[in-house]
């Protein structure tokens, strides 16, 4: 081999070895092979190369990288069907396509406006291909010499390619875990019976309002409900209409709060609970009156109660809570919520803010 083939087999080997760096700086298929193609029409100074990929399910191929210095009527997401046009071909047989004179090859489609010669090499893995490297030029035998360059090229490419798949698979098998693991977390926090907040839910808000009141040092609110006389009712009617009862007392309470700063979630049994931010007493003690009085006026019936109704007790706490003691809160409107209770039931009972 001469000195001129040594150094056209050294700017080769120089070349490929430049395509493997390019092609592994990530796995992003559009970025990488747009790297590639630009790195072979600068080395080579060919006036156009493409890659295409194959689009299996509609039957075509599409352009995904491109460098041309020539108008064209090719760009990226170009298409057309497999087997149209000499890419086409080589993209539907899997065979290597070179050129030297376009003239006359039954199968050519020019998109440069005076092709003359072509090189389509397919990039296949596994006897799958993958894609096509595509270069053309209006000058005869422009490829000359270069097809064994081109097909390790390829070669290259497909296994980066092949890998890039791998990874969009891991990843979107991750993505589609990500998302089975948020549902289960929300599923985690809902009321598999009146589909509101849970306990968890409750005291996960709980906390969120601590550290803002804290923060803040604005008051935050929490209140406790409980249907009065649950229990009878349960016995009167059943367990099944009782958790019918819980369900449309949630409901009652959902709607009464749409709008306000709380959040409602079933505390436990027949209590539900709601914690607000920013709330004043005098708010928090209204809202409270308009949960009642909206069980109340709602007239379900009940004939095991005194009222002859459903009603509810409600008890409320107002305060800045100390750093990470928001539990104080709760506390105290549970307390209020137990004098409600022993003061006749179906009322609002208010307790003093704990000491932070």
């Amino acid at each position: 081999m001469g000195d001129e083939g040594h150094g056209r087999a050294g700017r080769q080997l120089a070349m490929l070895n430049r395509i493997a760096r390019l092609a592994v700086q990530d796995l992003a298929p559009g970025p990488m092979l747009t790297r590639i193609v630009e790195a072979l029409a600068t080395e080579f100074d060919w006036e156009f190369v493409a890659c295409v990929g194959i689009d299996e399910e509609r039957g075509e191929f599409v352009c995904r990288a491109l460098h041309s210095r020539l108008p064209t009527d090719v760009a990226v997401g170009y298409r057309r069907p497999l087997g149209s046009g000499v890419v086409g071909e080589c993209a539907a047989t899997g065979r290597t396509l070179d050129l030297d004179d376009t003239t006359g090859h039954p199968n050519f489609i020019d998109t440069l406006g005076g092709t003359r010669s072509e090189l389509c090499v397919p990039v296949i893995h596994e006897g799958r291909v993958l894609a096509v490297l595509n270069a053309e030029s209006p000058r005869f035998g422009a490829f000359r010499g270069q097809r064994a360059l081109l097909e390790t090229v390829a070669a290259q490419v497909a296994g980066v390619l092949h890998a890039a798949a791998l990874v969009e698979k891991l990843q979107e098998a991750n993505r589609q875990l990500q998302e089975m693991n948020r549902a289960l977390e929300s599923s985690a926090r809902i009321d598999a019976l009146t589909g509101i907040g849970n306990r968890r839910r409750f005291d996960h808000w709980l906390a969120e309002a601590g550290s803002a009141s804290a923060r803040s040092g604005r008051p935050m609110a929490v209140l406790i409900a409980d249907v009065d006389h649950f229990k009878a009712y349960n016995d009167g009617y059943g367990h099944p209409a009782g958790d019918e009862c819980l369900r449309r007392i949630a409901r009652l309470l959902e709607h009464r709060l749409a709008g306000t700063a709380f959040r409602l979630a079933r505390y436990g049994g027949e209590e539900f609970a709601a914690v607000g931010i920013d709330v004043d007493p005098a708010t928090a003690q209204a809202i409270a009156e308009t949960l009642r009085a909206g069980v109340e006026a709602a007239a379900l019936d009940h004939r095991d109660s005194p009222s002859g109704s459903l009603t509810i007790s409600v008890g409320v706490a107002v305060g800045v809570p100390a750093t990470g003691a928001p539990e104080a809160l709760t506390a105290a409107a549970d307390a209020a919520l137990y004098r409600a209770k022993r003061g006749g039931r179906n009322r609002v009972e208010a307790a003093s803010p704990p000491s932070a």
